[in-house]
């Protein structure tokens, strides 16, 4: 994933060209830092952040998915399906994180995962199975398993990292993030203090501040991939081998002809509908958005604050055995 800048309106522009840059730089962490301290007493104050040793949460989500349906050799559709699933969240503070996803998919069976990260090590469970070099998944190597392996920690830690930022204002221990100021960026038709947090892997986001209250808004991801329209053959009935031969090579025709080069693609996650819980202002909505559109909607049912969390759900998982 090559990641890009998003467009913002920089506030400082005009005068970094007129000072020095290493001077620019501090300025800009000094900025930030300011700014988080700030964010932090929105969401409730150091005293009341810093006395949180533990964050449960479970809520409900819908992922949208567009997808075009092949009925006939003749009959194509164009369709949108809301998937249902669930998340459930727990954090021991200050470095043990937990979040469980139960989701639906457009075809097959719903699938359920956890992703851990715990100090410095991070895992999925259960692992996918390794992705393959070669581009052929029956061809499989120790580097394999190793670059599989590494790809659930980081999506673990990134994944993670973005619910505790948006919900606390704290990066993970184990995954940290340099933050600097970058100025001011136009988020619908108000404008929100823009911050740019970056870490290892070539992760980088921009964090964007509420101008009045200086609470976490939203974080802006942006990229460019491909991303290539989903194509699903949908009938129902008995038909003969001809009818589905030839609808299934109306989707290949399609799924051709409608392929995609790498695009720019901008991610905004969004936290809203914040209320009190044990004095934090907890966001019991997310919803994000892809260049625009919502592509995922979560509503929060609860947050609790210091409930005991059985510490095994962070112990890693036994190495399958050979």
């Amino acid at each position: 994933m090559l990641v890009v800048l998003l467009p913002l309106l920089f506030s400082v522009s005009a005068r970094s060209q007129s000072r020095p840059q290493d001077s620019l730089s501090q300025n800009e962490k000094a900025r930030a830092e300011e700014l988080i301290k700030m964010a932090r007493a929105a969401i409730g104050g150091e005293e009341v952040l810093s006395g949180i040793r533990t964050i449960t949460a479970r809520g409900k989500y819908n992922r949208f998915v567009k997808y075009l349906s092949v009925q006939s050799p003749k009959k194509v559709e164009e369709k949108q399906k809301a998937l249902p699933g669930k998340m459930e969240f727990d954090f021991a503070l200050p470095d043990k994180f937990r979040r469980r996803v139960t989701a639906s998919r457009l075809r097959g069976f719903d699938y359920s995962f956890a992703q851990v990260v715990n100090g410095s090590e991070a895992w999925r469970d259960p692992p996918t199975r390794p992705i393959s070099s070669y581009g052929d998944g029956r061809v499989i190597d120790v580097g394999d398993v190793e670059r599989t392996a590494f790809m659930h920690a980081t999506s673990a830690k990134q994944g993670l990292s973005y619910f505790s930022i948006g919900w606390l204002m704290l990066p993970l221990p184990g995954y940290p993030l340099k933050m600097s100021y970058l100025g001011l960026y136009l988020i619908g038709a108000e404008n929100a203090h823009a911050i740019s947090a970056s870490g290892d892997s070539g992760f980088r986001f921009t964090l964007l501040l509420d101008m009045k209250t200086y609470a976490p808004t939203a974080l802006a991801i942006s990229f460019v991939e491909e991303i290539q329209p989903e194509v699903v053959v949908e009938t129902s009935g008995f038909f003969s081998r001809k009818f589905m031969q030839e609808t299934f090579a109306r989707a290949r025709a399609e799924r051709k002809a409608r392929r995609k080069p790498p695009q720019p693609y901008e991610l905004l996650i969004r936290f809203s509908d914040r209320r009190p819980v044990n004095g934090a202002l907890l966001p019991f909505r997310v919803t994000t958005t892809l260049n625009g559109e919502v592509i995922e909607e979560m509503m929060m049912s609860e947050f609790e604050i210091n409930r005991p969390i059985n510490m095994k759900k962070f112990a890693k998982p036994p190495e399958p055995k050979d």
